[in-house]
C-alpha cells in the first residue's frame, strides 16, 4: 500500500511540474501595431523587452515578436521618451498591442489573438 501511495504522489508531482514548465516556458506571439488613425501623427518607435533585442518599428507598420513566458514588462521609446508597460499572456493565446491606444490610454490597447 505504501508503494502505491508513493507512486501516486510521484506521478502527481511529475504532472504538476510538467504543467508549470509548459505554462511558464510557452512561446507567445506579440504583434506590435504602430498604425494610427491619423497617419501624420505616427512616429518611429523602439520597443524594448528585457532579454530581447530592441525592435525598431517604422511609422504605420506592424512588427512581430516571439516571447517565452506569461508576464513581460516592456518599454516603448518615442523620440527619447520612455513609456513603460506590462503584458500578461493568457494560456495558448497571443496578443496585439495598439501603440496609439497605449500612449493615449484611450480604450483597449491589448487585443488577445489566437495562438494556433
Amino acid at each position: 500500500m505504501k508503494r502505491i501511495v508513493a507512486l501516486l504522489i510521484f506521478f502527481i508531482g511529475i504532472c504538476l511540474i510538467s504543467f508549470s514548465l509548459f505554462y511558464t516556458g510557452q512561446e507567445h506571439t506579440l504583434v506590435i501595431d504602430n498604425k494610427y488613425e491619423d497617419k501624420s501623427e505616427s512616429k518611429n518607435i523602439v520597443f524594448k523587452v528585457p532579454g530581447q533585442k530592441d525592435k525598431k518599428i517604422s511609422k504605420n507598420k506592424k512588427a512581430i515578436l516571439e516571447l517565452k513566458g506569461i508576464k513581460h514588462e516592456f518599454i516603448v521609446e518615442i523620440d527619447g521618451t520612455s513609456y513603460p508597460g506590462e503584458l500578461k499572456f493568457p494560456l495558448n493565446k497571443g496578443s496585439e498591442i495598439l501603440v496609439e491606444n497605449f500612449l493615449t490610454q484611450k480604450g483597449e490597447w491589448i487585443k488577445t489573438i489566437p495562438q494556433y
